[in-house]
């Protein structure tokens, strides 16, 4: 039987996303109750007598919510009050992938859904509303009486600039006097993979990165500095390019004059070195070149562009993209980034090939260049430049059923070479092992594992998989599968249970944070990735994340360069580290 009236519960850290939903669900008599953007997770789940009292039927969170974890709100209130229905949403986002979604409906969302924006609003709201009214079990969609609601705000997105700040974001007031919620008292914050026991060597293409502590006041006033000092070397340089000659000069003075330009040109020399060197990335880390600070947050990173700007890359930054993109919109605005999947398999290596064809302007990738991709970027007239960006755990993943306390690395290995076919030969059941893996062209991560683990190809045996979500639903069916994955791409999963690894078998440590969660008590509650293991690289296989940037002078590489910078800042590592990987500085 339908009710009268319903409630939905708001949380949405832009502004413009707010007044859309706000407008969108008040024309079809559905009462909002918006909640603050700086509300942490004791907050929202203290507040379930409140939402059941005002039957409140839907939540409509955004994945940028600075100090919320979707996904852990998603878990609980599946767990507490599973007649509440949550829709996802990624504002900052004009597209989302399918990949995304499936995770999103896996971790208890009922969908995902990208931002709104003006262009195609009418349309995007006419299906999402209509979703929503489904889910609600209300009545049919009022179709007139959305367009006309959403008519004032589809002459333009509020300009960017006019974007607040999350402390001047407000509580709307529902429709009718729904109950109110209770205050709630805010709480206290809280390389050749090497298989014996000496610490894994980088590759000259992973030289390894140390970072100062952060003195970002001087190091910005510096730059400027820098740069002030730089321009006028280009201007005068120009005018003595284009100025008559002048007349000869009489012996007694020659010396003195020589003397005088020959001083102004050192100073010249010196103060473009100096501000080259200033540049980010023209002395990169992996060529030995000293690094500046990172920035302490978003806001204090430099030179951040305008304008709309296109990346692509690898699946394993999926978890990191939405909240990154959403807080980077409320400090920078007027950068804007879309992400584009590509038509192949997505993954670094199609990323990469996107960035050499010049299909997107910047890659994240997990795993570090080639020489091939460093020549084909040269043969083009430009370079490529990596920044490591964070640590990652590769996780290994069997059936729940399979009892085996872990495996070694050589074990691991010897099973995707084909050597050991039999769970048995190493401990276990009597049962045929069948490896899962994504192919090593598409995957950063299967290039990665077979470079530096196999260091040969792939078993003939192994099965390929086109991405880690369809890897998983046959391993759910697989009594004897294994997959490897990211830790924070495959952790989440209910349907596999991750191994422990270790050089030998005395050594084992697990990919996820102990104890480890029994399949029968997930999705309530899931595995989470043991961060502190993939920064002191206790855990056997950990690699690098990296950004790739084109380095050719353009508006491009500049977004790439502001981006990396936000990503290796304070707030950046603490956001990485919120979903699942390890900082790198």
């Amino acid at each position: 039987m339908l009710s009268r009236s319903k409630s939905v519960l708001l949380l949405q850290p832009l502004r413009f996303q707010s007044q859309v939903w706000r407008a969108a669900l008040h024309s079809q008599q559905i009462d909002v109750i918006e909640e603050p953007v700086d509300i942490d997770f004791d907050q929202i789940s203290h507040q379930l007598e409140a939402i059941v009292r005002s039957q409140i039927g839907l939540l409509i969170l955004d994945m940028g919510s600075q100090r919320l974890n979707a996904f852990d709100v998603c878990r609980w209130y599946h767990q507490h009050y599973p007649d509440l229905s949550l829709i996802l949403t990624v504002g900052a986002r004009e597209k989302i992938l399918a990949t995304e979604q499936r995770l999103a409906i896996e971790q208890g969302a009922q969908d995902l859904f990208p931002g709104f924006h003006s262009r195609d609003l009418i349309p995007a709201a006419i299906n999402r509303v209509r979703r929503i009214l489904e889910l609600l079990r209300f009545h049919p969609l009022e179709e007139k009486k959305l367009i006309n609601a959403l008519m004032p705000l589809c002459q333009g997105e509020i300009p960017a600039h006019q974007l607040p700040r999350p402390s001047q974001l407000w509580v709307t007031t529902p429709t009718r006097q729904a109950s109110p919620l209770p205050e709630v008292v805010q709480p206290a914050r809280l390389s050749p993979l090497s298989v014996d026991d000496s610490e894994p060597q980088d590759s000259p293409a992973e030289a390894s990165r140390k970072t100062p502590q952060p003195q970002m006041s001087s190091q910005r006033a510096s730059q400027r500095a820098a740069k002030q000092i730089a321009n006028p070397i280009v201007n005068k340089t120009a005018l003595i390019a284009s100025s008559p000659l002048p007349a000869p000069l009489a012996p007694g003075n020659f010396r003195k004059k020589y003397i005088q330009a020959s001083a102004v040109t050192l100073l010249m020399l010196v103060a473009g070195f100096w501000w080259w060197l200033r540049t980010p990335g023209n002395l990169s880390p992996a060529l030995g070149g000293a690094e500046l600070a990172p920035a302490l947050d978003f806001k204090s990173v430099p030179n951040v562009p305008t304008g709309l700007f296109k990346y692509g890359g690898s699946a394993v930054w999926a978890s990191i993209r939405p909240q990154f993109e959403t807080v980077m919109k409320l400090d920078h605005p007027n950068l804007r980034l879309q992400y584009v999947e590509g038509k192949g398999t997505p993954g670094s290596g199609q990323g990469l090939q996107m960035l050499l064809a010049g299909e997107v302007d910047f890659i994240q990738s997990s795993r570090a260049l080639k020489d091939a991709e460093y020549q084909a970027a040269q043969q083009q007239g430009f370079k490529l430049v990596e920044e490591p960006i964070a640590w990652d755990g590769i996780a290994v993943v069997v059936h729940p059923s399979l009892s085996i306390p872990g495996l070694t690395v050589s074990q691991l290995r010897q099973i995707y070479l084909g050597k050991i076919t039999n769970w048995k030969q190493i401990g276990g059941p009597n049962r045929a092992i069948k490896a899962f893996s994504r192919l090593p062209e598409d995957s950063g991560t299967a290039d990665y594992f077979q470079a530096n683990l196999l260091q040969k190809p792939l078993g003939s045996k192994v099965v390929p998989v086109y991405s880690t979500t369809d890897a998983v639903r046959q391993l759910g069916h697989t009594p004897g599968g294994i997959y490897y994955a990211s830790a924070a791409e495959v952790l989440y999963h209910c349907l596999v249970k991750p191994l422990p690894l270790g050089k030998t078998a005395k050594q084992f440590v697990s990919p996820y944070s102990p104890p480890l969660v029994a399949q029968k008590n997930c999705p309530q509650n899931r595995n989470r990735p043991n961060v502190k293991a993939f920064r002191d690289r206790s855990y056997p296989i950990t690699r690098r994340l990296y950004m790739v940037v084109k380095r050719d002078q353009s508006a491009a590489e500049q977004a790439g360069e502001a981006y990396g910078a936000m990503l290796l800042s304070e707030q950046g590592q603490q956001l990485l580290e919120k979903s699942g990987f390890a900082r790198i500085n």
